[in-house]
């Protein structure tokens, strides 16, 4: 007994498609949805008449996560007056500090 499978106009054409083709296809329509999206944003941002607070704005959160950013990854050098007092504690016999 052979597969009956009814198909409709767009059924039809998926079935002859390799699976790549299919997957290659999906990946173009999400990316495709994808720009639409973000051009859709980019006009609404043009149409904005306060383009430039919000651009300084940008630019002021960028520049606290990059301080942010910083601070937590790289190690910061010990202050010179902890490091005299370090010196200090550790020479118990002399006592010009």
């Amino acid at each position: 007994m052979g597969d009956a499978v009814a198909h409709t106009g767009d059924d039809v054409r998926a079935d002859h498609v390799g699976e790549p083709v299919l997957i290659a296809a999906g990946v173009a329509d999400l990316a495709f949805s994808g720009i639409g999206a973000a051009l859709r944003r980019a006009r609404a941002l043009l149409v904005r008449s306060d383009l430039v607070e919000l651009s300084q704005d940008g630019r002021e959160e960028l520049r606290q996560r990059g301080r942010l950013a910083l601070q937590r990854y790289v190690p910061v050098p010990e202050s010179h007056l902890e490091l005299l007092a370090r010196r200090a504690i550790s020479q118990p016999g002399q006592s010009d500090v």
